[in-house]
């Protein structure tokens, strides 16, 4: 047994054949909840567990609460099953995480993902960032965070889980919660493409009925930064905002707005000081 443990909600089409290297060393396990009958090629390098019908969040719910075994791991990844990386990245991933005390954490986004939320996205200004928010998508826990944030799986009737990566940070007081920009996975497939006009209606006020429950929304703000070495970068709030807007300048093509969401999502978490203007201590007027 590894140390470290990817739950992976799979189907036919899943892309995690491509993430092995027989070549390397791996420190994770691998365990499949098919939501469907998948072929037994689909199996490789990893334990089968039997099909759970129906979304990935009611299936890992089912895997968690039935299945003992993810308790004897250090660290617990739980991506989607379109997304592409490989043997390395998610090595990485796992010890980074580790070296630096993240409970919930996830590798960044690279510029060929669909995506949903600009964090996600690889900023390229830094190796890693302490933030407050990590989506459903990719979400990675210590495994004392997982114990500790499993019972949130329950309130989501319809198992898509919208609105628990608001709730996750809440719980953990925004504390130990990190994006790994040196680490990127593609997202492969678009972002929130549903037919069931009834069923997004749905998902969406379970989602906003969470956030009220326990007070909070998304928080896309970055409170601090670390490089290769691990270690916190020196940065006052100010040029926290400017290597921000730097790292995440090639977004700005895609979306403008993205510019002024990084601005107001940093100043709302800020204790910036007041700009010194005329008739303050800072700047007196002159004499006249």
């Amino acid at each position: 047994m590894r140390k470290n443990l990817v739950v992976l909600r799979v189907g036919p089409n899943s892309l995690h054949p491509r993430w092995f290297d027989p070549r390397e060393p791996r420190n994770w396990d691998l365990y499949l909840s098919p939501y469907a009958e998948i072929p037994p090629e689909l199996g490789i390098e990893s334990t089968v567990g039997e099909v759970v019908p129906g979304p990935k969040w009611s299936g890992i719910r089912e895997v968690l609460n039935t299945w003992s075994g993810w308790r004897q791991y250090e660290q617990i990844w739980l991506p989607d099953d379109d997304i592409l990386t490989s043997q390395s990245v998610i090595n990485q991933v796992f010890d980074v995480a580790g070296g630096v005390g993240l409970d919930l954490f996830a590798p960044a986004l690279d510029e060929a993902s669909y995506y949903a939320h600009f964090d996600m996205m690889q900023n390229r200004s830094f190796f890693g960032r302490w933030v407050g928010f990590i989506e459903i998508m990719v979400p990675g826990f210590s495994r004392t965070a997982l114990e500790a944030l499993l019972p949130t799986l329950d309130l989501s009737e319809t198992g898509w889980g919208l609105g628990l990566d608001s709730v996750w940070p809440k719980l953990l007081d925004y504390e130990n919660i990190g994006v790994i920009d040196g680490l990127t996975v593609t997202h492969t497939r678009p972002i929130g493409q549903r037919r069931d006009a009834e069923l997004a209606q749905r998902m969406l006020d379970e989602s906003d009925a969470i956030l009220e429950r326990y007070d909070c929304r998304q928080v896309h703000t970055t409170f601090g930064a670390f490089g290769p070495d691990l270690e916190r970068l020196d940065l006052t709030p100010e040029r926290l905002l400017v290597e921000l807007v730097k790292g995440s300048q090639y977004l700005f093509e895609r979306d403008p707005r993205i510019l002024a969401w990084i601005v107001d999502f940093q100043r709302a978490f800020s204790t910036w000081p007041e700009y010194p203007v005329e008739g303050t201590p800072e700047r007196e007027p002159p004499a006249g």
